[in-house]
């Protein structure tokens, strides 16, 4: 048998039978795959409180906390004025810690001189518990937006500040070198070099910072302010409200993971080269 004949005479493969499912659908399904604890937690915390394994003066049910915020965030809109003062004190207390650390972080992972003189300030007071430093902050700056801003700065530029130092001593000195080579100067070596590769660590920086902004702005309005989502807590617990207590409490975990979810989709969309590099 000729070669031709016997290419022609090989069997071909049979296309695979198993039914593909729609690519929506496939997404779908790993989200509710990924979530499906949080869905859990919830769904025994209504069927505990329904058959009475909690005691709904304390631990009132899901779906009554739904109820309460609902109207809390629609009807009476009092929920959504308490959201805009806690996110504004975040956001601007996040946005000049992340301003003030990506730029400190970047000048000691340069600057010899300043390393040496910012470093030990940083292990000295970045292990101090920010809320320690908030009475004295009142001193200062009183009980209105200027101290809580102050310590959601605090709390957010020490993450943001290390990430982006250890960022920028990871760059690979090559890289460097090679765009010196070519005539890069300082100011091109810093931005098309050295910020590119540290971004990665600067987002890990960044994210924790979020977070770290959400617990310190419902601490501090706990102890000192007249609205706001700490303010809304104590005062349900203080008037013995506990459904309006638990949407409180739900609203600020809501906000804190729709923002972190938030900066990781940026994050994966940014450097979708650094996952393609790793496979």
């Amino acid at each position: 048998m000729k070669p031709d004949s016997a290419a022609q005479a090989a069997p071909l493969p049979r296309p695979s039978s198993r039914p593909t499912l729609p690519a929506g659908l496939v997404r779908w399904l790993h989200a509710v795959a990924r979530y499906y604890p949080v869905a859990l937690i919830l769904l025994l915390w209504e069927l505990c409180s329904r058959i009475g394994l909690f005691d709904p003066l304390f631990v009132p049910a899901l779906s009554d906390v739904l109820q309460t915020w609902y109207v809390e965030m629609f009807v009476t809109h009092d929920l959504l004025v308490h959201i805009a003062y806690s996110f504004g004190r975040a956001s601007i207390g996040f946005a000049m810690g992340a301003t003030v650390g990506i730029m400190v972080g970047i000048l000691m992972g340069r600057v010899r001189a300043i390393e040496s003189f910012v470093d030990p300030l940083i292990s000295a007071i970045f292990p101090t518990p920010k809320l320690a430093i908030f009475p004295l902050m009142m001193v200062f700056l009183g009980i209105g937006d200027a101290s809580k801003i102050a310590l959601i700065f605090l709390g957010c530029f020490f993450p943001i500040v290390i990430a982006t130092y250890a960022g920028v001593k990871n760059v690979d000195k090559y890289f460097i070198w090679n765009a010196r080579t070519k005539g890069a100067n300082s100011r091109q070596v810093m931005w098309t070099v050295v910020f590119p590769a540290a971004m990665p660590f600067v987002f890990a920086g960044l994210r924790t910072a979020m977070l770290t902004a959400f617990l310190l702005i419902v601490a501090s309005e706990l102890i000192a302010a007249n609205e706001g989502l700490g303010y809304l807590i104590i005062f349900a617990q203080r008037t013995f409200n506990p459904t309006l207590m638990f949407a409180g409490v739900l609203t600020v975990s809501t906000m804190g993971f729709i923002a972190d979810r938030l900066l990781q989709a940026l994050g994966r969309r940014l450097f979708r080269w650094q996952e393609q590099a790793e496979r």
